[in-house]
């Protein structure tokens, strides 16, 4: 796996941080484990708010962006209500991740993209 992926329960909520750099061919079948990992511990553990912090280098195509975004309604179905996704890479991976945010949420994701952890934590958090 070209990744590194940690994950901890953290009271309301499972934080998890990807960091590493992103290989062309893999993006979609890692980035698409690793949320289906997030969603199986989110059952497990019975927590349904999501706190992702993304370190990952190397350009991200718009088609594997798409591709990943449209699945993530369904692969994380009822086990995850609310994602707060922290973009780490700067202002050109936001502009992308703001994309992926657009498909997902178009596609019923209840979920935004933040340039920081209490940003994103602020706003995971409210009722």
């Amino acid at each position: 796996m070209p990744y590194r992926f940690s994950m901890q329960v953290n009271g309301d909520y499972l934080r998890f941080e990807v960091s590493g750099r992103r290989v062309p061919g893999e993006v979609v079948p890692e980035m698409l484990r690793l949320w289906g990992m997030v969603a199986d511990e989110c059952r497990a553990r019975g927590v349904t708010r999501v706190l992702g912090v993304n370190g990952l280098s190397g350009p991200a195509s718009h088609v594997d962006v798409f591709d990943i975004s449209k699945q993530l309604p369904a692969l994380l179905g009822g086990a995850v209500h609310r994602i707060a996704f922290v973009i780490l890479g700067g202002e050109q991976a936001m502009r992308v991740s703001q994309f992926a945010e657009d498909v997902a949420v178009n596609r019923g994701l209840n979920g935004r993209v933040f340039a920081d952890e209490p940003s994103a934590l602020a706003w995971l958090r409210a009722p």
